[in-house]
C-alpha cells in the first residue's frame, strides 16, 4: 500500500511540473463523518458480529493545481492529515465468556483527488481516494475464575486499507483567501487480520458514510 502512496504523490507533483499556467491553492479542511462501522470475529469456532454507528471530525491540508481542459477548469489535488485520525480501547466480552481488549489507531492518512467545475457559478464535483492504515498496537484476554484472573497477549498485524470519497462543493472567493463547502458519501475498504496466535481473524469496515467537508485556503 506504499506503494500506492508514492504513485499518488508522484502524480500529483508532476502534474504541477508539467501543466502551465494553472492556479496553485493549498488550505486547511474539517470533515465531519457519518457512517456505519461492522466489524466480525472468528475464534476457535465462535463467531461474533458488531456493528456501531460512528461520528467523527478530522482535519487535514491540501495543496493543488488547477488547469483548463475542454470541457471546464479541473484541479488534481493532495489531502494529508498528519495525525492519528483516531485511537481507541476496545473492550470485546466475547462468547466463551472471556474480555478482549484492543488499542486500535489509524495513521498515515493521505488522500489524491480531482475536481471538475461545473459552469462559472463555483460549483464543482471532486472524487478522492484515501489510503489508511489500521494498527492494532496490543491486545489482552482475561479469564476470569473466581478471584483468580490471568491474562494472555496476542498481537495483529498492521493492515492499509483504502476510502473512496465522492462530493458535490461549491467555491467562493472572499478576496485574498477562498472557501469552500462539500457534501457526499463515502466508502471504505473492508480489513482483515489474523491474530499472532492464528487462532483468531478479525474483519471490519467503515461504510455507507456521508461526509461534509468546509475548507479554507490561498491561491499562490
Amino acid at each position: 500500500m506504499k506503494t500506492i502512496k508514492t504513485i499518488l504523490i508522484t502524480l500529483l507533483f508532476a502534474g504541477f511540473s508539467t501543466v502551465s499556467n494553472a492556479d496553485n491553492k493549498f488550505g486547511v479542511t474539517i470533515m465531519g463523518l457519518d457512517a456505519s462501522g461492522n466489524a466480525e470475529e472468528m475464534s476457535r469456532g465462535n463467531e461474533q458480529t458488531r456493528s456501531e454507528d460512528l461520528q467523527g471530525v478530522i482535519a487535514s491540508f491540501f495543496i493543488e493545481k488547477g488547469f483548463d481542459t475542454p470541457v471546464g477548469p479541473m484541479a488534481i489535488g493532495l489531502d494529508i492529515a498528519p495525525y492519528d485520525i483516531a485511537e481507541v480501547s476496545v473492550l470485546n466480552a466475547r462468547a466463551d465468556g472471556t474480555n478482549q481488549t484492543a488499542d486500535v489507531s489509524i495513521s498515515e492518512n493521505y488522500g489524491a483527488y480531482v475536481t471538475m467545475g461545473l459552469g462559472d457559478s463555483g460549483a464543482y464535483i471532486k472524487a478522492m481516494v484515501t489510503s489508511h492504515n489500521a494498527d492494532v498496537t496490543s491486545t489482552k484476554i482475561m479469564n476470569i475464575q473466581g478471584k483468580s484472573t490471568s491474562s494472555t497477549n496476542s498481537t495483529y498485524p498492521d493492515q492499509d486499507f483504502l476510502g473512496g470519497h465522492v462530493s458535490l462543493g461549491f467555491e467562493r472567493d472572499m478576496g485574498e483567501f477562498f472557501m469552500r463547502g462539500e457534501v457526499g458519501a463515502s466508502e471504505y475498504q473492508k480489513v482483515e487480520s489474523k491474530s499472532s496466535s492464528g487462532n483468531t481473524t478479525v474483519t471490519a469496515q467503515i461504510e455507507n458514510g456521508t461526509h461534509a467537508r468546509i475548507s479554507i485556503g490561498k491561491a499562490f
